[in-house]
């Protein structure tokens, strides 16, 4: 598989946060539980969270992930950065995967 983040999404990132302090984390929908409902989503500084038990190899270095959830990533995934939307976007060979990447700070407990 491969995970690749776009010039423009790496610029942004690089604004707010650390590049070695993101993770790729798989949010399931609290109404039904089902991980097909699921979204992906960046996070940072959760990286030694249990939920990862998986090191996803990017063009930014290691980015952790949950295993069970890259059965929803394609072969060939990108994150890019919409300057007119002000957004990240998950995309794959299949289109977009999250048009709509958010990026979220961890905050301590």
């Amino acid at each position: 598989m491969k995970f690749t983040f776009t010039d423009s999404a790496i610029a942004e990132i690089q604004k707010r946060y650390d590049l070695k302090d993101i993770s790729l984390f798989y949010a399931v929908g609290e109404d039904c539980g089902c991980p097909s409902t699921g979204i992906f989503m960046l996070k940072v500084n959760d990286a030694g969270m249990a939920e990862y038990d998986a090191v996803i190899e990017t063009n930014i270095g290691p980015v952790p992930a949950q295993k069970w959830a890259l059965v929803f990533l394609d072969s060939d995934n990108v994150v890019d950065f919409n300057e007119r939307l002000r957004a990240f976007q998950l995309k794959s060979e299949r289109g977009f995967l999250n048009m709509n990447l958010l990026l979220e700070q961890t905050v301590a407990q």
